[in-house]
């Protein structure tokens, strides 16, 4: 269990997505929790050389263990409130994403609205300029006519290209934006796993630290059952 915190924390360093730079409250977190970690480590490694050369009854036995508690809990403490952070930020990476492919999407329809009216445009103009071009064969006069009507309907194609162009990419951005979304929820969900991982961790280490208390005061009252309290119900 002691290598718990220094996975989770190896999990998570990617979580909060920012540069480490002076004043960033992610950092100075991941910071915290990893300093506590290592003041655990060093106490939780060393409690069990420290204790076993002492007494049942010695007052120092159940202060190194809670020590080591206490050292435990603010670890973990420090590590909940890291991945509370990564989560807030998770969210709100989430939801620019969100916001963003929205905005992509509705920009994608506006542009398809636009191409279908231009290709449609065009469609008219061809179908005009067909009966044009037929009545010119009997009305010379209606040439100059018939050429503004081409001059126009290679402006509305060469619209419509760069309509289509752009819908491709505005499509190729949302499809872009769709990944980053998931990605980013899928972010989210793993921080949120971890930080449940950590209450289960919390909940198992104070029950651990509760045990070895309960067990070396046991170890007082069958090593010295003629204790202070034995004397004082004589």
């Amino acid at each position: 269990m002691r290598k718990f915190l220094f996975v989770l924390l190896a999990g998570v360093v990617w979580q909060l997505n920012a540069p480490a730079q002076e004043g960033n409250p992610g950092q100075a977190l991941a910071e915290t929790a990893a300093t506590a970690t290592a003041n655990w480590e060093v106490l939780a490694k060393g409690l069990d050389a420290k204790v076993q050369r002492m007494l049942p009854c010695d007052p120092r036995l159940t202060a190194a263990i809670e020590e080591v508690n206490q050292a435990s809990q603010a670890r973990l403490a420090a590590v909940n409130r890291y991945l509370e952070a990564g989560i807030a930020q998770a969210r709100q990476d989430s939801e620019q994403a969100r916001t963003a492919l929205a905005a992509e999407q509705a920009a994608v329809r506006e542009v398809e609205t636009d191409r279908a009216e231009a290709e449609q445009e065009r469609i008219a103009i061809d179908g005009q300029l067909s009966d044009l071009t037929d009545s010119v064969k009997n009305r010379p006069t209606l040439e100059e006519a018939r050429a503004k009507l081409q001059a126009i309907d290679a402006g509305v194609a060469t619209r419509a290209g760069d309509l289509r162009s752009l819908q491709t990419r505005h499509a190729a951005l949302a499809a872009a934006l769709t990944n980053l979304l998931e990605a980013r929820q899928a972010r989210q969900r793993a921080i949120e796993a971890q930080l449940a991982t950590l209450v289960l961790e919390t909940s198992r280490w104070g029950d651990y630290y509760a045990a070895r208390l309960a067990r070396a005061q046991m170890e007082c009252d069958i090593t010295n059952p003629t204790g202070p309290a034995t004397r004082r119900k004589q």
